[in-house]
């Protein structure tokens, strides 16, 4: 798969924000921002979007046991991403417009060869999928998939995963910790236990975005 930008953009006509479903996540995306078709070249078909513009994102990835709680809120904000599939419950007619082509377009493409560079497998993307939505994001670098009742982060230092309002697996440098539906806690600072819990989230990743959350809950129901 060869991802391509076309010069066919939208800008956002003002400011807004987005709560997911699972009430985990809100986005928010700056007006002026510039929206550009991603293309699977192969297939001749768009795939997503590339967002320009300032875009923030609060998750609170934190759940609620009867020793504290475990977890934390993440608040950052994104100069570029990537969205995925083309059918975002956020993009609607009244919050973007066409805007005439631009005249430089080379730097889009530079941003999309990076992200496919970290991107393992290209059926993470699903032309028609519309329950997940995946966020890509770029300087700095984080991967999202959010559900209706999950969320999943890849970050440059932590992987972190919440499932409704209880469950959590948070793999970080030097700790794995995991609450189970019942709110008890596993927690493990041994180095191999990290190892192997960053090697299980990493083959989840390598199956395609349509199977990461049922190989995701596979994961909530072994604690």
């Amino acid at each position: 798969m060869r991802l391509i930008v076309k010069n066919r953009p939208l800008k956002t006509t003002h400011s807004f924000e987005y709560t997911f479903d699972n009430r985990h996540v809100k986005l928010s995306i700056s007006k002026n921002s510039i929206l550009l078709p991603v293309f699977d070249e192969n297939q001749n078909r768009q795939i997503g979007f590339l967002l320009d513009g300032p875009t923030g994102i609060i998750a609170d990835l934190l759940v609620h046991t009867a020793k504290g709680a475990v977890g934390e809120i993440i608040e950052d904000t994104y100069s570029t991403a990537l969205l995925f599939p083309v059918q975002l419950p956020f993009l609607t007619k009244d919050q973007v417009k066409e805007i005439p082509p631009l005249e430089e377009t080379e730097l889009y493409e530079e941003i999309v060869r990076k992200y496919k560079h970290q991107i393992k497998r290209a059926d993470y993307i699903r032309y028609d999928e519309k329950e997940s939505i995946m966020i890509q994001t770029y300087n700095s670098t984080s991967l999202w998939f959010i559900n209706e009742d999950s969320t999943f982060m890849v970050g440059e230092e932590e992987i972190i995963a919440r499932k409704g309002e209880n469950r959590l697996i948070w793999v970080a440098k030097d700790s794995f910790t995991a609450v189970n539906k019942n709110g008890k806690i596993f927690s493990t600072s041994d180095l191999f236990s990290i190892r192997k819990a960053r090697k299980t989230f990493h083959n989840i990743l390598d199956v395609p975005l349509a199977l990461i959350f049922s190989s995701l809950g596979e994961v909530f129901t072994s604690i």
